[in-house]
């Protein structure tokens, strides 16, 4: 058993070592040649290919996460994950919605966006359009993938199972209509990705190893870890 979690654990070791390095080459690759060799012929191959359907539940989703909506959607979420699964639950929630804060900020690289066009307009960016990496990304796989993470780690039920599952297509659905919509170019996917792979396994590491941090202080563990939540 020691074995498997040790060997586990290696494995995230090495998966966030290896996506920090490849984030870091791939944005400054972007950042220097603008467009990407393969970007513009695979966003028109998705957009022309994707069934309607497709992008009318990604324009669906796309609300919600929008700079405006995705506070109110976190919020809610928060609430939900409190209700569920108790206090410690919603914390780690927390930290992995103040991960997705730092895309918040400004875009890593500033370029502009796709368009039916399919022409890469270098002196064309406005913020909220396009821009590297995907800001929707980085917030689908840091919340949804951690609801995916508490739902396995916390229920029991088939409930749990479902949820775990249809975070996992939100997030596959948010990874391809962004580009098949024409909202980001491939890049600004595939940085997304790579941004918040690292990013979620920190938070995934502090959430295995808090409690064993704050339980040399009964008060703060017995606040944290009410009754039930465990």
């Amino acid at each position: 058993m020691k074995a498997d979690i040790s060997l586990k654990s290696q494995i995230g070791y090495l998966i966030a070592a290896v996506s920090a390095i490849c984030a870091l080459i791939f944005s400054f690759a972007v950042s220097v040649k603008g467009i990407l060799w393969g970007e513009i012929g695979m966003s028109r191959w998705m957009y022309e290919n994707t069934p309607e359907f497709l992008d009318f539940f990604g324009d669906i989703i796309d609300a919600p996460i929008t700079d405006l909506g995705a506070p109110l959607l976190f919020i809610g979420i928060s609430i939900l994950v409190y209700w569920q699964w108790g206090r410690y639950a919603t914390i780690g929630l927390v930290f992995a919605g103040f991960m997705t804060s730092l895309t918040r900020i400004s875009d890593v690289v500033e370029r502009s966006g796709p368009n039916e066009n399919f022409v890469f307009y270098e002196s064309s960016f406005i913020y909220g359009e396009g821009g590297y990496p995907s800001g929707h990304i980085v917030y689908a796989i840091m919340i949804f993938g951690m609801i995916a993470y508490l739902a396995e780690k916390h229920s029991k039920t088939q409930v749990g199972t479902i949820v775990k599952y249809f975070m996992f297509l939100l997030i596959l659905l948010n990874l391809w209509t962004r580009i098949s919509g024409l909202h980001h170019w491939p890049g600004d996917v595939i940085g997304g990705v790579l941004l918040s792979t690292p990013a979620f396994l920190i938070v995934i590491w502090l959430y295995n190893r808090v409690p064993g941090f704050i339980e040399r202080n009964p008060k703060i563990y017995k606040f944290v870890f009410e009754e039930g939540n465990n």
